[in-house]
């Protein structure tokens, strides 16, 4: 008796799922904006005050009505790959995250930025 397998060898020739090859993407663009982790929280979870280019503390407009003198945190959770990878996050750590525009009150952490060495 033959394998059954051996007689479909033939490679599919069906159109595999997956994004357009047009480079269009349905996905909504992500918004990537540095910040300082503030407080670190159980499950990869960490409170991040996000910062402008200049290191500043940076508002984003939430729609929630907060207070305008308590400094803005946003709920970032480890990205998949910085998991993977045993990258640490600290209390301290300057880091790299996407926010979404449907809620800019989360993010997911995606780099660490490197901590400046100090000459001696």
């Amino acid at each position: 008796m033959a394998n059954p397998r051996s007689r479909n060898s033939k490679k599919s020739t069906a159109k595999k799922s997956g994004p357009p090859e047009t480079g269009a993407s349905n996905k909504a663009p992500v918004i990537e904006i540095e910040g300082e982790v503030v407080d670190s929280l159980p499950n990869t979870t960490f409170l991040v005050k996000p910062l402008g280019p200049d290191g500043e503390p940076l508002r984003i407009a939430t729609g929630d009505s907060e207070s305008g003198d308590d400094p803005q945190t946003i709920l970032a959770h480890l990205s998949g790959k910085m998991r993977l990878r045993f990258i640490r996050v600290g209390v301290g750590d300057r880091v790299r995250m996407q926010l979404s525009p449907y809620d800019l009150s989360r993010g997911r952490i995606t780099w660490r930025m490197r901590a400046e060495r100090v000459e001696r």
